[in-house]
């Protein structure tokens, strides 16, 4: 297998005619996802059962206010966000593509969250409702990144009885966690919560030979 990489500081994309054009995507529809930590897991992988007995494990009360535990603390992942295009060539010519890559300004942080946690805000612009926001800020990084506007144009060569394909991937970190609401000592909520910060992105052109 050859692979071509294209390392270019580049945001999610959606394939138009012959353009790439980058958006804002969620995480956790990403393809792949990968901790260099075999132990760690993402919000969304936790059974509520596992979620439940990690709150009742939370020590502590408070008057009234939210008491956090950190499940992962500054993370590493590696991921493939998506497929965005493939070129089969099953004939005996090359093929020549022309292929123009375009960024826009996008928000790189996002958010999730369970149970009694919740996300307001619209767009790019959310964070977790309440307290808890600056509880979790506090406890981790909590940055908004952006990315300027950029465009790249190259051409594709699709060699006979192979195929090129498009992903992207690229590095972040991940911060998550359980809290527990109390109002007069009493616990009246809990939930999980969970930051994803994008640190690097490229797209990966892969040419394989077609089997």
């Amino acid at each position: 297998m050859k692979k071509f990489v294209l390392l270019l500081s580049l945001v999610m994309i959606t394939l138009i005619s012959n353009t790439l054009i980058v958006k804002a995507e969620d995480y956790q529809n990403y393809q792949e996802i990968v901790f260099d930590s075999n132990n760690a897991q993402l919000l969304k992988d936790y059974s509520d059962s596992e979620i439940s007995d990690l709150t009742k494990k939370i020590r502590g009360r408070k008057f009234i206010g939210w008491k956090l535990d950190i499940l992962q603390d500054e993370e590493e992942v590696e991921f493939i966000s998506e497929t965005k295009l493939k070129i089969y060539n099953n004939g005996y010519s090359t093929i020549k593509h022309d292929i123009t890559l375009e960024t826009k300004e996008e928000t790189k942080f996002q958010l999730s969250a369970s149970g009694g946690i919740k996300i307001s805000g619209k767009g790019d612009i959310k964070k977790f409702k309440g307290s808890i926001d600056a509880n979790i800020k506090a406890s981790v990084s909590y940055t908004n990144t952006k990315l300027s506007k950029e465009t790249y144009k190259f051409k594709i060569v699709v060699d006979p009885m192979t195929y090129v394909k498009i992903v992207t991937r690229g590095k972040g970190i991940i911060n998550n966690g359980i809290g527990k609401y109390y109002f007069f000592w009493v616990n009246t909520k809990s939930g999980g919560w969970e930051t994803f910060t994008v640190t690097t992105e490229y797209y990966e052109i892969i040419k394989e030979k077609i089997r």
